[in-house]
């Protein structure tokens, strides 16, 4: 083999350029902003659902929010017999329904349970116009389909721990479209 053969060989290796065919690279990089958009909807979901929930009426949450999932859920969280996606409640919640079994005697989640509820229970977190966003403690997936929320934390450094409001737990599951609240708790 001649020597300038194999250098020939080298350099011609080294200059071709290394990468995927030219429709290839746009499929290839279509997919990865996909991807990227896919990653962060929860988060701008999120994101409208506090704007929202600080400017806008009670009203405008309907599409952000399947107030009936919500109530189904809190519903099979209290028969023991079905699963519920609500994990753990605070003494506080478990108050709040005890008080409207007692209050509304016949179907007690769906009265206490709508827009108006949720607005409220995610207003005990908010720092003026910046909404909760300041409380987020968690938020990521908890499958592809599926994205849990914790807003406020159990003690705030320097408060006594009886002073402030139990964190909110929100669970967001994607629709054909878009990412709505699922489940609410606290």
């Amino acid at each position: 083999m001649h020597p300038a053969g194999g250098q020939r060989t080298t350099m011609t290796l080294l200059r071709r350029p290394l990468g995927l065919p030219r429709n290839l690279r746009f499929g290839t990089a279509a997919v990865a902003i996909l991807v990227v958009l896919y990653l962060i909807s929860p988060y701008v979901a999120l994101w409208r659902l506090n704007r929202t929930i600080v400017n806008g009426p009670t009203a405008a949450l309907a599409p952000l929010v399947d107030i009936e999932s919500v109530r189904d859920q809190v519903q099979r969280r209290l028969n023991k017999e079905e699963e519920s996606r609500i994990g753990e409640v605070s003494d506080a919640f478990i108050d709040w329904i005890q008080h409207n079994i007692r209050h509304y005697h016949s179907d007690p989640v769906a009265r206490a349970i709508d827009l108006k509820w949720l607005r409220e229970l995610l207003l005990r977190h908010s720092e003026g116009d910046a909404g909760f966003w300041p409380a987020l403690e968690y938020a990521f997936y908890a499958s592809p389909t599926s994205f849990k929320v914790r807003i406020g934390n159990d003690v705030s450094p320097g408060e006594p721990p009886g002073n402030q409001p139990p964190p909110v737990q929100l669970r967001l599951e994607r629709g054909l479209l878009r990412w709505r609240v699922s489940t609410a708790y606290y």
